[in-house]
């Protein structure tokens, strides 16, 4: 069972303020746990009905919370979440940093969208956690620092309904049935085939793969989201090795230049290499071609590096070609020693910042080496 926290304390309230780009380099995609006080009096309330038990999140800093629903492997639950995050200026919708896990050791998965509909795959307890944007953690089950779970309470406002099957799942079921009817021939994959979203951010419904006229097509719709997916790769490098592609951009999403943090809003295609870095090729709005920088982002900035190929608004709506000798762009981009191989291929798309609609697709990505094809898709 769920016990309600009431605090008899009066916190201050954070007074919200426009985001600027120095505050929203220290807020953007990282909270701080320092210093910081809310008018919130509970972590989390909860109400049960016999199908029903409803939640709501306070305190964005409250770590792993207990639903006291119990699940059997393959039991079906759904989880409809409501409210928003306004952590100084970003607002963050529930499906940008709600997470799940069955019984403590189990594997945490984040909410690909805000209507939650899944599978338990151990057996437990349901719990729910916020995890803070930017803060990643690196084991399955999802752990939280002390300096997190210690730190003054954080504003947030988070309403859950959580059922386990029953009348709405047989609601759900036709509805989507119905939606299967209207868009059956309408084949279309996600994430694209062999690509998975990269663990660390989890899944979304932004990119998808499709065949159009006989050629694989992977697409990225943004609206308010983030989404990267990598297929794995282990090619060595040479130095003529050739990285080609075609983009269509229909629009960009940024407002600001993206080496800031406030315009940090982009589409792009990477590689990553076994030395830890990543190298993405980018068309931007505001920066001219040939550009290069790292990104502004903790914890990215030491790992990834922006070359763009395009600019501007001229060229958009039509397909584009590339093809890049990889280890000479790596060299004018990024410091240190080259990398010897090639250990992910990535794409990437986010407008979590200024939250202007974005979408653009890519096909014939490939990999050649002295005019000999070692990758193709």
């Amino acid at each position: 069972m769920l016990r309600e926290r009431q605090s008899t304390q009066r916190r201050k309230s954070v007074q919200r303020r426009k985001l600027s780009p120095s505050r929203a380099a220290f807020w953007g995609l990282f909270v701080s746990c320092v210093g910081v006080y809310s008018m919130s009096y509970s972590d989390v309330t909860a109400a049960e009905t016999p199908e029903i038990t409803k939640l709501e999140l306070r305190n964005a800093l409250a770590g792993w919370i207990s639903t006291g629903i119990p699940l059997e492997v393959g039991d079906p639950f759904e989880v409809d979440a409501r409210g928003m995050w306004d952590s100084e200026g970003l607002i963050l919708a529930p499906r940008h940093v709600l997470w799940y896990r069955v019984s403590e050791d189990g594997t945490a998965r984040n909410f690909p969208s805000d209507d939650l509909l899944a599978v338990s795959e151990a057996s437990g307890e349901l719990e729910i956690a916020i995890r803070p944007p930017s803060f990643y953690w690196f084991d399955k089950q999802g752990t939280f620092p002390p300096e997190i779970l210690e730190a003054p309470e954080v504003a947030v406002s988070f309403n859950l309904e959580i059922r386990q099957s029953g009348a709405l799942h047989s609601a759900r079921q036709s509805e989507a049935d119905k939606n299967l009817s209207q868009n059956f021939g309408r084949s279309e994959d996600r994430p694209p085939k062999h690509f998975k979203y990269l663990t660390i951010l989890g899944e979304s419904e932004v990119w998808s793969g499709r065949v159009v006229s006989n050629k694989y097509f992977v697409s990225a719709n943004l609206k308010d989201d983030v989404g990267i997916i990598k297929m794995p790769a282990n090619i060595e490098l040479s130095g003529s090795m050739l990285f080609s592609f075609d983009w269509l951009y229909h629009s960009l999403p940024a407002v600001a230049p993206e080496t800031s943090v406030v315009g940090h809003d982009y589409l792009s295609i990477a590689l990553e290499f076994d030395n830890g870095q990543d190298l993405t090729w980018m068309w931007s709005k505001f920066l001219a071609k040939g550009t290069s920088f790292t990104c502004p982002l903790p914890w990215w900035s030491e790992r990834e590096t922006h070359y763009v190929l395009d600019s501007g608004s001229d060229g958009l709506g039509k397909w584009k070609s590339h093809s890049r000798n990889i280890l000479d762009d790596y060299a004018e981009a990024v410091a240190g020693d080259p990398p010897k191989k090639i250990v992910g291929i990535w794409l990437i798309a986010n407008n979590l910042f200024a939250k202007q609609d974005a979408s653009a697709s890519f096909r014939n990505i490939t990999l050649m080496d002295e005019g000999e094809q070692v990758f193709s898709y």
